[in-house]
């Protein structure tokens, strides 16, 4: 009998433990950024290439508006609209967690370190950007789930409009 008990606990904790655990792909998808200054919030589709992971904004859920990337270090490149930039590159999943990568602030034009986690229920994706590598120094972002019913308002790029920061 006490075996049994034993065996029944085992069993339910794995599955509690599976049942919240992190799956390498839980972020790929669409997602809804922060709003910005201007009240607009961006819709920004989560890929991965090569184990790695990679993030795009390509318009906004509220605005039609066109921004360009004013505020980059390169001055040939400010013309350029933010629509397509990869901002977010190069995360890795390890442990539970999405982490050495780094995240391009627009408002600023500076890079910094980036990790995220993503919440149980699979709906909020955290993002910590940090001047350092352990994530002390930064400020996290919560990215929302952009809901299934809403998906197909959104039309994705092609890979090959797309543009790296790096």
């Amino acid at each position: 009998m006490k075996n049994k008990i034993i065996t029944i606990l085992i069993f339910t904790m794995i599955v509690n433990i599976a049942a919240f655990a992190q799956n390498t792909d839980d972020i790929v998808g669409l997602w809804y950024g922060e709003a910005d200054s201007k009240n607009r919030i961006a819709v920004v589709e989560i890929y991965k290439e090569n184990g790695k992971y990679y993030a795009y904004s390509f318009g906004y859920k509220n605005s039609t508006d066109i921004v360009n990337d004013v505020n980059n270090p390169k001055s040939e490149l400010r013309n350029l609209p933010l629509k397509g930039l990869v901002y977010l590159y190069d995360l890795q999943f390890d442990n539970g967690e999405w982490k050495k990568g780094k995240i391009y602030n627009p408002d600023e034009g500076k890079i910094y370190n980036a990790k995220a986690s993503i919440s149980d229920n699979k709906q909020e994706l955290k993002i910590r950007a940090s001047v350092d590598s352990a994530g002390i120094f930064g400020k996290t972002i919560t990215w929302k789930k952009v809901p299934s019913s809403e998906v197909s308002k959104y039309k994705t790029l092609n890979r090959n409009e797309l543009r790296r920061i790096n």
